[in-house]
């Protein structure tokens, strides 16, 4: 798979455990725009989980970055992007929320 992406970098792969996954780094704060919510999610914690604190309806399946479920639309901020999946495309204006965060410190996200 890893000379598959060499060649074609935006290939769609199908894992069935993740390559490397590190969703935990530095606290971050992350305002849910729509919900007028504004959290701050320690290192420790995925954004997944402190988003689903607030709310709990919030798609997800994997939590390891490669189903996609959890793709939400980026409005600020710089994604610091772990997934499996997402092109550099869809990385312009999206991310992954159980496995991603922050480059620098702040993100607000289309929820």
């Amino acid at each position: 798979m890893d000379a598959v992406l060499t060649v074609r970098p935006d290939a769609r792969l199908e894992r069935f455990h993740p390559s490397t996954v590190h969703a935990a780094g530095e606290e971050v704060t992350v305002e849910l725009r729509r919900s007028g919510k504004r959290l701050t999610v320690p290192a420790d914690r995925t954004v997944l989980e402190a988003v689903r604190e607030e709310l709990p309806d919030v798609a997800y399946s994997c939590e390891q970055g490669f189903c996609g479920t959890c793709r939400v639309r980026v409005l600020a901020g710089v994604p610091d992007h772990r997934d499996e999946i997402l092109t550099e495309r869809e990385r312009e204006h999206s991310m992954l929320i159980c496995v991603s965060r922050a480059r620098d410190g702040e993100l607000t996200l289309d929820l």
